[in-house]
């Protein structure tokens, strides 16, 4: 991989490609006894695009010096590495955009809890103030054919790749679906616009991006079941309010709901509004509903409940040219479990900012975020951005 980006690289500059980047230098101090580093180190991103007639190539390298990498290992040069996180081409139609290679496709119009985007898998242990710190981009074919006010998109995704949430069972086998045909992924979602009223409905056949963990004869297996999501989404504007919407139902392999070692179908839902209260500050209140279908008392485990009920918050205040303050929670009310992400943003000058914030899990032990407190931790960041 280091050398393919070193070639890449020269090719980039002998052709007159336009490139940009940043370094950054970061800390990462765990938020739990004993405060040990949970990563340091430095970050150099080339980031590489050239659009030629119909026809345009974007690709990012992230150069990465962290402590982490070399954690269990003997080779100390095991601290550099270097990864694409996006590399693709996209050929431009007179109605249609085609695009492939690795990328990330986002799907949903609500804030940070979205039903229908399950494509694109989370890194929840390193959930900082970049999205593509947290977020791994997956190797696809997308295309998007544009018609009046509305767009059809296509997605397919021939390999699976998990969420990455650093939980791990001992003893435990990992079992990923196999690189074959019958595994692959596939969706479709309609966009459109009426009057104002935007709106999306959406097709995924696909995995389950979180793990289902169940018993075997010779231990603990744990696996990623298919599942077909069918969801929609919408927004809408009134003054300084934009209400939004978005929903999906779940159909696992459990249709029946009979079978206790897969998840039942179910549906999920968020509905909000975001308040523009002023010129530089937003507010944004949601609240997410989760319900168990084909619900079977004698047949789900006791931590389960066939309606769990929570909300999100999103705080932004912003003065331009010099800082942005955000604060970002989730809060689910049957387990009094919290999830909390404060960033403060400042402009030391010119393409330079620094980032100061934390990842703050807490609740029960058995509860979602309360599993991964020891994830908690701050974070310090300076970006150079040429």
């Amino acid at each position: 991989m280091k050398k393919l980006a070193v070639v890449f690289l020269l090719t980039a500059l002998l052709s007159g490609v336009d490139f940009q980047g940043y370094l950054k230098f970061f800390a990462h101090p765990k938020l739990v006894s004993p405060y040990n580093f949970d990563r340091y180190g430095t970050r150099f991103q080339l980031t590489m695009r050239e659009k030629r007639q119909n026809i345009e190539f974007f690709a990012s390298f992230d150069f990465d010096l962290d402590q982490r990498n070399s954690e269990g290992s003997a080779d100390r040069s095991s601290v550099l590495k270097v990864y694409p996180v996006e590399a693709y081409v996209t050929f431009h139609f007179s109605t249609v955009d085609l695009r492939l290679g690795k990328q990330f496709v986002f799907w949903g119009r609500t804030d940070w809890i979205n039903p229908t985007d399950n494509i694109t898998p989370w890194d929840y242990t390193n959930i900082t103030a970049e999205i593509e710190d947290y977020r791994l981009a997956v190797n696809a074919v997308k295309a998007d054919w544009y018609f009046g006010l509305s767009s059809i998109e296509f997605v397919f995704v021939p390999y699976f790749t998990p969420n990455k949430t650093g939980m791990e069972i001992p003893g435990a086998e990992q079992v990923l679906p196999e690189q074959k045909p019958e595994n692959w992924q596939e969706g479709i979602r309609f966009s459109s616009s009426i009057a104002g009223f935007n709106f999306s409905t959406s097709y995924w056949r696909g995995f389950d991006l979180y793990p289902t963990v169940y018993p075997s004869l010779v231990g603990l297996y744990v696996e990623y079941k298919r599942q077909q999501v069918f969801g929609a989404d919408f927004d809408y504007a009134i003054g300084r309010f934009v209400f939004k919407g978005e929903g999906a139902y779940y159909l696992t392999e459990d249709s029946d709901g009979t079978n206790p070692f897969v998840r039942n179908p179910y549906i999920k839902y968020v509905l909000g509004a975001d308040w523009n209260a002023a010129e530089n500050l937003t507010l944004n209140f949601q609240f997410i509903q989760s319900r168990i279908l084909k619900w079977h008392e004698d047949l789900m485990s006791p931590e389960e409940r066939k309606t769990n009920n929570s909300a999100s918050l999103r705080l932004s205040y912003s003065k331009e040219g010099f800082y942005n303050i955000q604060l970002i929670g989730v809060y689910n009310f049957e387990d009094g479990d919290y999830f909390l992400l404060p960033i403060f943003t400042y402009e030391i000058s010119d393409g330079v900012n620094l980032y100061i914030g934390a990842t703050i899990f807490g609740g029960p032990g058995n509860s979602v975020f309360g599993r991964n407190k020891d994830f908690s931790k701050a974070f310090v960041e300076v970006k150079y951005s040429f």
